[in-house]
């Protein structure tokens, strides 16, 4: 102990020795500068100098070095100093493999104990009703759980009870592991190819033999880096092989998910931006009949502001809630419970029964909500617009006029059903009062044997001809006769009389003329009391228009009612469903707005009907705060890589030196804590990020998820890889990258090389992370023992709900497609990145892609339900950014090997970026637009092997708001009518029965 403590006394007195000799020579080089400029005496230098040298007890005269060779001398005292505390890189991956692959041993066979002993934690879909799957009954054994969720169940067993989201992932997964195989390929013949490099002063440094399987170990300009250049054709040769077969496959799937007529979402479209004039759910439905047909339609819903609406449906569940508590307490004890009344906010009054106040206040609620629904259900259908439409003064009518009712404005007046006015009623009954001729008065008139025949004219007055003289005359031009509504629309023809009627009709015109003056006149007093009538009707009609408004308004609340600039459109056919959303449907720009509707249970609501200009200035926002965070997210993420190297912390943050020379245990620690606190901050992104895509209006949660996909990938490239990677001089780097872009590319270059054994540390970590999270649900087990101590649990329906967050076990959260995709993203670019430059990184990979492919097959059969599920949207968003990481990881590596002056090797290189440049031209072309949309022949095959029966019934309301959709006699579960008394027998019994 005593020589330990001398020794650890003697380091430190040197390194305080080191320090005054760098702080006296700092001084030194100031007395020389001043020496040089005449401003001191240059013998004093020289006495400054000599005691530098006494100073120092490194073995090197400080004395003796000239002005220009100072850098020399710090940089030996700082390797002196580095070689104290840096670890080399082969001892840390192999502790990094000791205890993070050690971890996940033990994870594994702890998991496989608790599956087997607790069913009910780690096999969640073998009983929770709502999620419940046929997959999940099977039990494995101990291990073999591992490859019989791979062997047992197959991709569309996966897609149809987990969803096509789950199934994309795993074949996801799939990809990562078999270009990790590739990468292992290539490893071959790459690592003893660095590894038996020729020595040079270069590379004199490079002793560790983890760095010595890199590049690094590998000479400027030398022939080896050919091997380099093949391994990058093979690579991303394979790559861009893998994505054609993988689009071959995921085309298969999307359509064979598109062509499912049972679920909701591929018979229905979202429509966005609706005209005012089509915000209602009838004159949207006629929108799109006329645009396809009547049977192709099968119903609109446009949604409402109904903020009042959904309070009143919240307050009665939490009343139904205390009700069923109450009922299941005086169950239990035989007590009937009592509570403080609630006079006001926060004032008590005295004690009151809890059966009778609740369910008498349920009781009003039912009726409040009912009178809500049903007045908002009219208001949805259009008829209050309709009503809005009535009610407008009839025009007026000239009673002394001798014209004749125009026919256009009469069937204007009564024929249109869809705006027929309250005005036409009177005025057609006070017309009928004087349709006194003998045509209606005796239509037996109008046989064979008639001797008039009546021709009601389109185009005029109905004129009398007879038989014998077909032409009018001036008297018989005047003459009208009334018709009903049917007749005005037709021509009455009659065979043309015998002589015998010829003659006798000649007798009859007077008589028929004076008749028909008298009808003239008779019509021309009906007209004006009609006007009159209409007119006092009319203002009748607006002023209980006016009323019923107000009434509206003081029933619903001033807020309910207003219709949305958005609505779902549901058909009968998936080919006019397709047809749709490849169809512009309005003039103006944005305006009827089609996507794809997402599942009813996925709707996000709160942001159905949001305008365009909302949308737009939404989506500028959480772009600029998304950067802005990235900006921020700098300062962390750089620190934490930097802990990595110790010697460079050394140089930053003074007590971190003292820290390390206090405790240099710490050294290793903190090099192994380095990568595991990057994963852990980056936990906390997803919460952060998915606010900012909430002011982007996304209409479900499929649609967060893509967005917030891109966010958490954009983080991954950004800071996890290109940060860290340069995270020695972030701020120097971010100015030197403004001042010239291209510089990013020699940064990279210089700085990935060093970097591959942090980046497998963090491959290593994240998917150890993952493991003991997701396979022992960790979280989930703490909050289901919490809400077992806290929050409402007396019957199994209370157990059953999440309480304040916290939720039971058979309850489970919904998967994180987007963080859990996002990390892939940073394997792939690892991958890409490091298997040429150091090809340990797939072997790595390799493993953890194939452990992860049996992880999340296991979670999604055995704990995950369908929902959210974006239908594969993800898979086109992950191809997406894996084109952009393989241009990165080229440019990258076209970066490094021209520092590496491999000049003849670089004409080689250019055209594997050309290649990949138009590979992404091509594959972005049609691919993409033929996986979103079925093909038509498909559709019409679809729809005419439909059984004629098919029930829609599911898609009835499938769209509309849930507080729409509640029950308007909402009731307590029957289960607790069993009490004792038969008080609450009858309670609960009368609140069924409503």
């Amino acid at each position: 102990e005593l020589d330990h403590k001398r020794h650890v006394q003697r380091q430190k007195q040197q390194k305080r020795s080191r320090k005054l000799a760098t702080s006296n020579l700092s001084r030194g080089l100031s007395h020389s500068t001043n020496c040089a400029s005449g401003r001191i005496n240059c013998e004093e230098e020289q006495r400054l100098s000599m005691k530098i040298g006494q100073n120092v007890d490194t073995g090197v005269d400080a004395s003796t070095l000239t002005h220009d060779e100072p850098h020399g001398w710090f940089r030996k005292l700082q390797d002196e100093e580095d070689s104290d505390t840096d670890l080399e890189d082969s001892k840390v991956l192999r502790n990094s493999v000791l205890i993070y692959g050690g971890a996940l041993v033990v994870i594994i066979i702890i998991f496989g104990w608790l599956r087997r002993r607790y069913p009910r934690v780690y096999r969640v879909r073998s009983y929770a009703k709502d999620i419940k799957t046929d997959l999940a009954d099977e039990s494995h054994r101990f291990f073999s759980w591992m490859w019989k969720v791979y062997t047992t169940v197959t991709d569309d067993e996966l897609m149809e009870e987990c969803g096509m989201d789950a199934v994309c992932f795993i074949r996801l997964v799939q990809m990562g592991y078999r270009l990790s195989l590739v990468g292992v390929f290539i490893s071959i013949f790459l690592l003893p190819v660095y590894f038996t490099a020729e020595d040079s002063d270069e590379t004199a440094d490079v002793t560790d033999r983890i760095v010595k399987t890199t590049i690094a170990h590998v000479p400027s300009g030398s022939n080896r880096m050919f091997a380099t250049v093949f391994g990058t054709y093979i690579l991303f040769g394979y790559t861009m092989y893998y994505i054609l077969q993988e689009f071959r496959w995921y085309i298969e799937m999307r359509h064979k998910y598109l062509r499912r007529s049972n679920l909701a979402r591929n018979l229905s479209v979202y429509v966005r931006n609706i005209p005012p004039e089509y915000q209602n759910n009838r004159s949207l439905e006629e929108f799109f009949q006329d645009c396809f047909t009547s049977e192709a339609v099968l119903e609109a819903r446009v949604p409402l502001k109904i903020p009042n609406l959904s309070k009143a449906v919240a307050s009665r569940d939490t009343n139904l809630a205390n009700l069923e508590h109450a009922l299941a307490q005086y169950q239990k004890d035989g007590v009937r419970p009592r509570h403080k009344e609630q006079l006001i906010a926060n004032v008590l009054g005295g004690d009151v029964d809890s059966i009778d106040t609740y369910s008498n206040l349920l009781k009003e609620q039912n009726t409040d909500i009912a009178r809500r629904i049903t007045s908002l259900e009219k208001i949805a259908d259009g008829h209050r617009a309709a009503k809005e439409e009535d009610v407008k003064d009839p025009e007026p009518f000239d009673g002394e006029s001798d014209k004749p009712l125009n026919e256009d404005d009469e069937t204007t007046m009564t024929n249109d059903h869809d705006t027929k006015s309250y005005m036409s009623w009177p005025i057609s009954s006070a017309m009928s009062m004087f349709r006194g001729s003998s045509i209606q008065e005796n239509p037996s008139a109008l046989t064979e044997d008639t001797n008039p025949v009546v021709d009601v004219d389109a185009a005029g007055p109905p004129t009398t001809i007879t038989a014998g003289n077909l032409e009018s005359t001036p008297e018989q031009e005047e003459e009208i006769v009334f018709v009903d509504q049917q007749s005005s629309s037709s021509k009455k023809t009659v065979q043309k009389p015998n002589m015998l009627a010829a003659s006798l009709g000649k007798s009859l015109s007077k008589a028929t003329s004076v008749a028909s003056k008298a009808t003239h006149a008779a019509a021309s007093a009906a007209n004006k009391a009609s006007h009159a009538a209409a007119s006092a009707a009319n203002k009748a009609t607006n002023a209980a228009s006016a009323v019923a408004s107000q009434a509206a308004s003081f029933v619903l609340g001033s807020e309910d009612g207003q219709a949305y600039s958005s609505g779902f459109v549901v058909f009968t056919k998936l080919s006019t469903a397709n047809a749709a959303l490849q169809m512009i449907h309005h003039d103006t720009p944005f305006a009827m707005e089609i996507l794809e509707a997402p599942d009813p249970q996925d709707v996000l609501w709160s942001n159905v009907g949001r305008e365009h200009k909302d949308l737009q200035v939404g989506m500028l926002i959480s772009f600029a705060m998304t950067a802005g965070l990235c900006l921020l997210w700098t300062i962390p993420m750089s620190f934490f890589a930097s802990l990595s190297n110790a010697a460079a912390v050394r140089e930053d943050i003074e007590f971190l030196d003292d820290l390390f020379d206090k405790y240099p245990g710490l050294i290793p620690l903190l090099e192994q804590l380095a990568p595991f606190l990057v994963v852990i901050f980056n936990a906390l992104l997803p919460m952060i990020l998915e606010t900012f895509c909430m002011f982007e209006g996304p209409f479900s949660n499929g649609a967060v998820e893509a967005s917030l996909f891109v966010k958490l990938s954009a983080f991954m490239i950004i800071q996890t890889f290109f940060v860290s990677a340069i995270s020695g001089s972030v701020i120097e780097a971010i100015s030197d990258i403004i001042d010239d872009w291209t510089h990013v590319i020699d940064l990279l270059a210089n700085a990935l090389p060093a970097q591959g054994t942090y980046f497998m540390q963090i491959v290593l970590v994240s998917t150890t992370t993952s493991a003991g999270m997701e396979l022992l649900r960790v979280v989930a087990v703490v909050t289901a023992a919490l809400r077992r101590c806290i929050g409402p649990r007396l019957t199994k329906k209370e157990r059953s709900k999440a309480y304040m967050g916290l939720r039971p076990l058979s309850d489970p959260k919904e998967f994180e497609h987007a963080d859990f995709t996002s990390q892939l993203v940073l394997y792939f670019m690892c991958l890409f990145v490091f298997t040429v430059i150091s090809p340990m990184m797939p072997i790595i990979t390799a493993f953890c892609f194939l452990f992860m492919g049996s992880m999340f097959r296991h979670q999604f059969i055995y704990i995950y339900g369908k929902l959210p599920d974006s239908g594969g949207k993800l898979w086109q968003n992950f191809i997406q950014i894996m084109l952009t990481c393989m241009l990165v990881a080229q440019i990258t590596i076209f970066g490094l090997l021209g520092l590496k002056k491999a000049v003849k090797q670089l004409p080689l290189y250019i055209p594997l970026l050309c290649i990949t440049i138009l590979f992404n031209l091509y594959i972005r072309e049609m691919h993409f637009r033929v996986a979103n949309h079925l093909p038509t022949r498909e559709c019409l095959k679809v729809d005419l092997a439909r059984d004629p029966d098919f029930d829609f019934s599911f898609l009835v309301g499938a769209y509309t708001q849930p507080p729409l959709k509640a029950e308007k006699e909402a009731a307590p579960d029957s289960s607790l009518s069993g009490t004792s008394e038969e008080l609450a027998d009858d309670l609960v019994s009368e609140l069924q029965s409503r």
